[in-house]
């Protein structure tokens, strides 16, 4: 995980907006360096395109500055970090979690 800028948990939504990375813009991390600042500046540049969530804006930026710049994001493994979309489409790891079995290490409820 060293080499990455940013580290996100899978949203689920497999839709052309969300795409390539699917990330989950509710829980995330972010090295500063450079890159993630340049992106930063550049989300905030256009407040104009958020319509209610910054998530669908994000992943688009994210996109043009890994193309661009280099800059490196990484979505990370849904047992170790569930969100929403694994409570309602995923009760076999949800199961595991109750009984014990998975224990992960962030669960953001989105969805």
């Amino acid at each position: 995980l060293v080499g990455y800028d940013m580290l996100f948990q899978d949203d689920g939504a497999r839709s052309q907006r969300f795409a390539p990375y699917s990330a989950n813009s509710g829980f995330y991390y972010v090295r500063h360096n450079p890159r993630t600042v340049y992106l930063f500046t550049s989300l905030m540049y256009h407040t104009d395109m958020i319509n209610g969530s910054h998530q669908d804006v994000l992943i688009q930026l994210m996109t043009e500055h890994a193309s661009l710049f280099g800059l490196k994001v990484k979505v990370l493994d849904d047992e170790d970090f569930p969100t929403g979309f694994h409570y309602h489409r995923r009760k076999d790891l949800m199961k595991s979690i109750m009984k014990g079995e998975t224990v992960p290490y962030v669960y953001h409820a989105s969805w």
